[in-house]
């Protein structure tokens, strides 16, 4: 007659083995599935690139995307020292106005930049899949920066009005398209020089704007038409 205590020892003898064997698999089936390695439906804000005037006019937007960033030259007179990070806090904040907790904080972005290799040859678009991989995000908005002038004077009576011109992408690294495309290009005039300014006016109030008040104001108009990411 088998004992108590034996029939006992068995089944743990049993048990012991059984979970031993299970317990690789399961593993495995934990570090081989596809949704442990899921990328979240987020965007990131890639820091703001400087591009050309030439740049800018000899290729068509889509295009620019595509372009070295060795050709994308930039005119130094045209650009304030820093605007493309100005350029750069104006649109995260216009993005987290529509998609809050989906966009990825500015800080993390620009630690992972810091991070990654690039090179003249790289495209804006290389740069941004290659961001979008390392942030593990499934967008990544891409800023190219022609021109930041300042306006000479003060807001009631400039000599040379303020002129920003800057377009903006937005890359779906699942498959390196592109999603969405925008650009913004303005010099200001006074509202009795055109009458087309005038929601500008209405808006802002009748003053000479800044740089950053009117890059701000052409961030706000091409994010109106922002569809959203899926």
């Amino acid at each position: 007659m088998i004992s108590t205590r034996s029939l006992f020892s068995n089944l743990w003898v049993v048990l012991t083995l059984s979970i031993a064997l299970l317990l690789p698999h399961s593993v495995d089936a934990a570090e081989s599935s596809p949704s442990s390695k899921n990328i979240s439906n987020n965007i990131a804000l890639m820091p703001f690139l400087l591009g050309g005037q030439d740049a800018r006019q000899e290729k068509k937007l889509e295009k620019t995307l595509d372009c070295q960033i060795l050709g994308l030259c930039y005119l130094e007179e045209e650009l304030l020292t820093g605007a493309e990070e100005t350029l750069t806090s104006i649109y995260q904040k216009e993005l987290k106005k529509i998609l809050s907790d989906q966009v990825v904080p500015l800080a993390l972005v620009k630690s992972a930049s810091a991070r990654l290799p690039r090179n003249d040859k790289n495209t804006p678009r290389e740069l941004a899949i290659v961001l979008g991989k390392e942030l593990q995000a499934s967008h990544v908005m891409v800023g190219l920066l022609w021109r930041f002038k300042e306006r000479e004077g003060g807001p009631l009576t400039a000599n040379t009005p303020a002129s920003v011109a800057f377009s903006v992408y937005v890359v779906k690294i699942e498959n390196s398209g592109l999603i969405w495309k925008a650009s913004f290009d303005k010099t200001q005039t006074s509202l009795s020089e055109n009458l087309l300014d005038a929601p500008l006016f209405m808006k802002k109030g009748m003053k000479w704007l800044s740089a950053e008040e009117l890059a701000t104001y052409g961030a706000a108009i091409t994010m109106k038409d922002f569809p959203g990411i899926r």
